[in-house]
Formats: structure tokens, sequence, C-alpha cells
């Protein structure tokens, strides 16, 4: 019920942004407009069956227009537990995504957007308990998310990032029964364009 409520809302605020930027309500000169760059994230993920969240760090690119901008990152997530059947096991993830922006250009230092994407997370399994053998194991998983966040340029040649995105990924039950790896994740980065 939650996820088909998230569903519906991001359907919301996107078509916002859309309207918005379509109609040219909001218009300021963007100091990144037409640029690429890199830098560091950091965040936090939390998945609703697991045990504990976890922090991540990671490298981001992005390039971005005025309305549009693109961003691939990938990242480290570490260890998250989860109960299972007596059990525990241990999953850490390491996902590359990719993400479609929308900005609504409010002002040059303030750049609210809207995003979508997919990415792929190569999972790591640490199993400690009764109901299989201890040891490690590992596949790649597909998910995709959606989310907002804001833009903040600080120069022509430095932005400054804060978002939030729902991420839509299952687990696999051959391992680890019906435990779901979506979950909120939180997000700051630092992106310098050249």
């Amino acid at each position: 019920m939650n996820q088909l409520h998230f569903m519906k809302t991001s359907k919301i605020l996107l078509t916002t942004l859309i309207v918005l930027c379509m109609s040219g309500y909001a218009y300021a000169q963007n100091p990144v407009k037409g640029k690429s760059g890199f830098g560091p994230r950091i965040g936090y993920y939390k998945a609703p069956d697991a045990d504990d969240g976890t922090m991540f760090i990671g490298l981001q690119t992005r390039s971005r227009g005025e309305i549009f901008g693109f961003e691939l990152a990938a990242e480290y997530r570490g260890e998250q537990d989860y109960t299972v059947g007596g059990g525990k096991v241990t999953v850490s993830q390491i996902p590359v995504t990719g993400s479609l922006m929308i900005f609504v250009p409010i002002a040059p230092n303030f750049q609210p957007y809207g995003l979508a994407g997919l990415g792929a997370y190569y999972t790591i399994y640490d199993y400690d308990g009764g109901f299989v053998s201890p040891g490690d194991d590992s596949e790649v998983n597909l998910g995709y998310h959606l989310g907002f966040g804001l833009d903040m340029p600080l120069s022509s040649s430095a932005a400054l990032n804060v978002d939030y995105r729902y991420l839509f990924l299952d687990g696999n039950e051959d391992r680890i029964s019906e435990k779901e790896f979506s979950g909120n994740v939180i997000s700051a980065g630092l992106t310098f364009y050249f």
C-alpha cells in the first residue's frame, strides 16, 4: 500500500515539474548549464526489511542542461542485516545507477528537480545461522528509483545537490525468502563542473 501511494505521489510530482518547465513559469540563468562534471557523494539507505540502515559513499558524474540533466553514479553500500529463519544474512551492495533529471530553474542557486532512473545492484550475501551453511554468495539485481532533490550551484564550476529517492528492488527469493531491498535513499553530492 505504501509503494502504491508513493508511486501516485511521484507521478503527480513529475507531472507538475514537467508542466512548470514547459510553460516557462520559472526561468533563471543556470551557471552550470551545458556543463558536465564529477564528484563525491554520501548518503544513507534503509530497506524496511533490514534490521538497520547503512551509510554509503560513492562517485557521481552529472551533465546539465537548462531543464534536463543526467546522472551516472557508483556507490558502496555497507552492511545491512536481515533476520531470516533463525539465522542472519548480512547484505552489502555496489550499485551503478543512471538517472534522468528534470529541473525547475527557480533561481540561479536554487533548482529543484524530479528524477527517475535504473540501476544494477551487485549484491553480496554473507550467511550466518542455521538455515544454510555459513559463507558468501553474490548476484546482480536490477531495480529502479523515483525521487526529487535540490541542486544548488555554488559557482560556474561547482554545485551541491541533496536528494531523496525511493528504490524499488527485490531480493532473490532463493537466498533470503521474500525480503525486499526496496527502501529510502537520502544522498548529498558535490559536483565539480568543467
